[in-house]
């Protein structure tokens, strides 16, 4: 089992709800936000304040057992970023930090998903390993390190699909339970509003 197979036990916001850092409702607000974007689960939350960026980094270092990496003062290489394209980067907020031998570390602001890690992994034929950052320390090494123009913006947004950053939910089993539970739960006030 690789590392990464291990961070990739449990889906991001279920960790989340169940760890009571998100309110269920807020988790599907977010999926259903999410859905047909190529926007970050986690930079949803944040958008809608229902996440704060420490305690992202905090769940993500506590359950999925990732080092966190202070990134001030921490010098990034250039010929190891040039490697990965700018806007698979920038959707996916992670940076190559350093290469040993034919493994790549890698800074995240949450796991990624397959698709990205099997484009990452094209470059580390070794292994990759994973640690966390903080969101904002990753969102202003990336402006650093991989300056976009606004057309490239809008190049990373209209590349999204392509490079599976995507997903929908009725193709995650996983995420079908919880909102099955929200049912169920909706379905069980109109059953007790009726009854009254």
């Amino acid at each position: 089992m690789t590392h990464y197979d291990r961070l990739k036990r449990k889906r991001l916001g279920d960790v989340l709800v169940d760890e009571g850092f998100v309110s269920g409702e807020a988790a599907i607000a977010a999926l259903q936000e999410q859905q047909g974007t190529s926007a970050l689960l986690s930079d949803i939350l944040m958008e809608n304040r229902a996440l704060s960026d420490y305690d992202l980094a905090r769940v993500i270092v506590e359950h999925y057992q990732a080092p966190y990496i202070d990134l001030q003062g921490y010098t990034l290489h250039k010929d190891l970023i040039a490697c990965f394209p700018g806007p698979l980067l920038h959707r996916a907020k992670v940076l190559p930090l350093d290469r040993f031998g034919d493994q790549i570390c890698f800074v995240c602001q949450e796991v990624p998903s397959e698709e990205v890690a099997a484009m990452l992994g094209e470059e580390a034929p070794g292994g990759m390993f994973f640690c966390v950052a903080s969101a904002h320390e990753i969102r202003q090494r990336l402006a650093e390190y991989v300056p976009q123009k606004p057309e490239d913006e809008r190049a990373a947004e209209e590349a999204g699909p392509e490079l599976g950053l995507t997903g929908k939910l009725e193709d995650d089993p996983a995420w079908q339970g919880l909102f099955d539970v929200a049912n169920d739960s909706i379905l069980h006030e109109i059953e007790d509003v009726e009854g009254e």
